[in-house]
């Protein structure tokens, strides 16, 4: 029974030091894919996500593919944005062709996931349980927000789950937008002229043909 106690002890020592292991491979897991959202490598970016982020870009190009105006407007203005970026930027034969992981590669190739904002962005107090993790926002002077980023383990890997930005990046578009003073439609149309460097005219309200 003597063997127990130190058991116990060897237990406490490594279960720390483990936990402690996977948040620094989870911060590097961020970390690889901030570097790359600020290199512009849309690839490298990619490679990074989780399979979840992969679906739901690819589901951001059956959206454009298949949404007339009336499905568009029931979408919230950044995932119509998304969508419509999509629409804009690709014929049909090339959205049905690509997978997800090369949509999000290409919509970092073109800027559109904001390098001011990965620039900004900062995590913390990394929570690791199993196969899934958490990272705190942080504040630019470092205090915690509310918003937690989610990692999940996937192929031996940690990555970075995008889906659990829906939250944060929606509120920042939303602020953007009543900040402008415009209506959604007029900033999304601006966000497609600035993105594509081309003006979107009523035909991008329809699908592709």
């Amino acid at each position: 029974m003597r063997r127990l106690p130190v058991l116990l002890l060897v237990v406490s020592l490594v279960v720390p030091s483990l936990a402690h292991a996977d948040a620094t491979a989870v911060d590097q897991s961020f970390q690889a894919y901030r570097t790359a959202i600020l290199a512009s490598d849309g690839a490298k970016a990619a490679a990074v996500v989780t399979q979840d982020s992969h679906d739901l870009y690819r589901e951001y190009a059956d959206q454009a593919l298949t949404l007339d105006r009336s499905g568009l407007n029931a979408l919230h203005v950044m995932d119509r944005t998304n969508v419509l970026l999509l629409r804009h930027s690709l014929d049909r034969s090339r959205m049905e062709s690509m997978s997800g992981e090369e949509i999000i590669a290409f919509a970092v190739d073109q800027g559109w996931i904001g390098k001011e904002g990965a620039e900004r962005l900062q995590l913390g107090d990394y929570e690791v349980t199993g196969d899934a993790a958490t990272g705190t926002v942080l504040a630019p002077d470092g205090r915690r927000t509310s918003f937690k980023l989610q990692f999940l383990k996937e192929a031996e890997r940690w990555r970075l789950d995008l889906v659990s930005m829906l939250n944060i990046t929606r509120t920042a578009i939303e602020y953007s937008v009543r900040q402008s003073g415009m209506s959604e439609d007029e900033f999304l149309f601006l966000v497609l002229e600035v993105s594509t460097g081309r003006k979107a005219g009523p035909e991008i309200w329809s699908p592709p043909s």
